[in-house]
């Protein structure tokens, strides 16, 4: 009976020390990048109106005027009511510094900004000649983007085609060691970017950008859209 038992115990002993061998431990990470080249579909821009008047009520409602007039010549160039939005709105009180008596208001401010999207982009001198003409203080910003359709699918192939490269490279490293790949462990979306393309990123005097535009070719830059994802394989004899 003894025997019995230390026999099992030995086996006990043995059984818990042996190890087998883990076929997930053996992987390939690999990285995919893409970038692609894809032209403007839409044009921003922002206009500005700003008023300073004695009161927060009397500023209101100049800018609200003039804001209206912008409004109403934009509508005379066809520009849908949706293209047409507030992008930023405040009333503030503004002050200035005097040497002998200190800090002095000077009134208060109405800043409005006004955002107007156009897929045709014959339309963007016209839209600041209007908004200017109309009594807008400053031009904000202009520039071409990716419509959320059309990004949309830029941003799936995109992707693939990181994902595509990711597995090219691994399939090379593994071919180098004398194996296979095996199944996907693991995905990871680590980036994907682009940045519009600015005809005028700086805010602008309303007349000087008006100028501006009148002398200029407007004929924008394809975009640069990338993306990076990490894969990881395993592999297989």
């Amino acid at each position: 009976m003894k025997k019995v038992l230390l026999l099992l115990s030995i086996l006990a002993i043995m059984s818990s020390c042996v190890t087998l061998p883990q076929d997930s431990d053996r992987t390939i990470s690999s990285s995919g990048t893409a970038l692609l080249k894809v032209s403007p579909d839409e044009a921003h821009v922002i206009v500005a109106v700003e008023t300073l008047e004695k009161t927060a009520e009397l500023s209101k409602n100049k800018n609200a005027q003039i804001s209206d007039a912008i409004y109403a010549a934009l509508y005379k160039l066809n520009i849908p009511r949706d293209s047409i939005e507030t992008d930023y709105f405040n009333i503030y009180e503004e002050f200035e510094w005097h040497p002998v008596r200190g800090q002095e208001s000077k009134g208060f401010k109405t800043a409005h900004t006004i955002r107007i999207t156009t897929t045709h982009f014959d339309n963007v001198g016209p839209i600041v000649d209007a908004a200017v003409d109309a009594g807008a203080t400053r031009i904000q910003s202009i520039d071409f983007d990716i419509s959320e359709a059309k990004k949309s699918s830029i941003k799936k192939q995109a992707l693939a085609d990181a994902s595509k490269d990711a597995r090219e490279k691994a399939e090379a490293i593994a071919s180098g060691l004398g194996a296979e790949l095996g199944d996907v462990v693991s995905v990871s979306d680590s980036s994907y970017d682009y940045m519009p393309y600015p005809m005028m990123s700086a805010a602008m005097d309303a007349t000087v950008a008006k100028e501006e535009i009148a002398r200029t070719t407007i004929s924008p830059k394809q975009l640069e859209v990338s993306a990076t994802v990490q894969v990881v394989y395993e592999i297989e004899d």
